[in-house]
């Protein structure tokens, strides 16, 4: 942090925030009766359904469990995760690289975590903060697990609003990209997430290409909204407002023009560009605003729910006003079930079958994922 002001004139972002945010989280990992705290809540985040503390879904990935009574401030006893680390799965020599099976579980893997990072922000907001390919395990049959929860991040109610706002403005944005106020809306949402930029003159190599050919509030909402694809959006597919690059390193990315990001979500930026950064790593075109629209409505229409570890009978059900749940909150019960025994039926299946029969199962499975991305991409995201 020290090096960090010294340096402030010479570095692209305000790296004391950054410094001071990893500071905190690296504290944490010290304490392992908080890092035990923490499997217990990730557990819990991603084990129920977004905007809801009742209705249990199977976990898109495991968050191993601490072992009661085996573990303090300083020894930690867990369940044992079997598997490989992602980073080392290659070198496990479980599939052809180029094969349609190494497609189909870099496709699983990736929306694993994007489903499973959509549960933790908008249920409870309790943020596994360091997803990088060693800290998540692959298992034999391709089930994600993320370990290492002594790095987290607790959202206050306010971070968790601006996320799910950003996150909606990005989607109506990318399905009107043409639209000068889909652009202005989302840039004044980053704006009120908290980012500021350096002035364009700073940045003479911008400034002499593109930036003379927009005012300078148009070229500031062109830079802001494209920091919110970066983050959030598929740079495969979103070609980047008011001629930004996508590329970080480039000359003309909208990163350089950081001056200040709030400390509250670097944590939760840094899991977002590492998920994107394995989505990349894999080959697999993916976007965490389509991964997260869906809880961030969730969201919206209950923003002030309790989160799942601390959820009470009487906030589940009122019974003063019901004898008992639902209809439909039984039929959703019994379907997610139903849902859990057909995968492990389905695991079951394809373990017995010959392997030119997988291989073709793969490749079709492959092929419906990508139709999909490639609609989605044309109902809300290319210019």
């Amino acid at each position: 942090k020290r090096f960090a002001k010294l340096l402030a004139s010479a570095l692209p972002v305000d790296y004391y925030v950054v410094f001071s945010e990893l500071g905190e989280a690296l504290e944490g990992e010290l304490d392992f009766f908080k890092e035990a705290q923490s499997m217990e809540k990730l557990r819990a985040a991603v084990s129920f359904r977004p905007g809801s503390s009742q209705i249990y879904e199977p976990p898109p990935v495991k968050i191993p469990m601490p072992i009661p009574g085996l573990s303090s401030r300083k020894v930690l006893v867990m369940e044992f995760i079997e598997g490989v680390p992602l980073s080392r799965l290659r070198e496990s020599n479980r599939f052809d690289p180029n094969s349609p099976q190494a497609k189909l579980a870099g496709t699983k893997i990736v929306t694993s975590l994007g489903d499973a990072y959509a549960r933790m922000v908008f249920n409870g907001g309790h943020v596994h903060a360091d997803p990088h390919p060693g800290n998540i395990f692959i298992s034999e049959n391709l089930d994600v697990a993320l370990l290492d929860c002594g790095q987290t991040k607790q959202l206050a109610l306010a971070d968790r609003a601006q996320v799910r706002e950003v996150i909606l403005k990005l989607q109506t944005y990318r399905r009107d990209p043409s639209n000068p106020k889909t652009i202005r809306d989302l840039a004044d949402e980053i704006r009120r997430f908290g980012v500021k930029l350096k002035p364009r003159d700073e940045v003479s190599s911008f400034a002499e290409k593109e930036g003379s050919k927009f005012s300078q509030q148009e070229d500031e909402d062109n830079c802001l909204a494209s920091v919110a694809l970066l983050l959030f959006g598929d740079k495969t597919t979103n070609v980047l407002p008011g001629g930004y690059d996508s590329n970080e390193l480039s000359a003309n990315s909208p990163l350089r023009r950081l001056a200040q990001f709030p400390q509250s979500l670097v944590l939760v930026g840094r899991a977002a560009v590492l998920i994107r950064g394995i989505a990349a790593r894999l080959n697999v075109p993916y976007s965490l605003a389509d991964a997260w629209e869906e809880a961030a409505q969730a969201s919206a229409a209950n923003p002030d729910l309790l989160p799942p570890w601390v959820s009470t009978v009487p906030q589940a059900l009122d019974i003063s006003k019901s004898t008992g749940p639902s209809t439909r909150e039984l039929v959703r019960t019994a379907r997610s079930w139903a849902r859990g025994k057909s995968r492990a039926l389905s695991r079951l299946t394809i373990s017995l079958l010959p392997d030119r029969t997988k291989t073709w199962l793969a490749a079709r499975a492959v092929r419906r994922f990508e139709r999909k991305q490639q609609r989605r991409a044309a109902a809300g995201g290319t210019q």
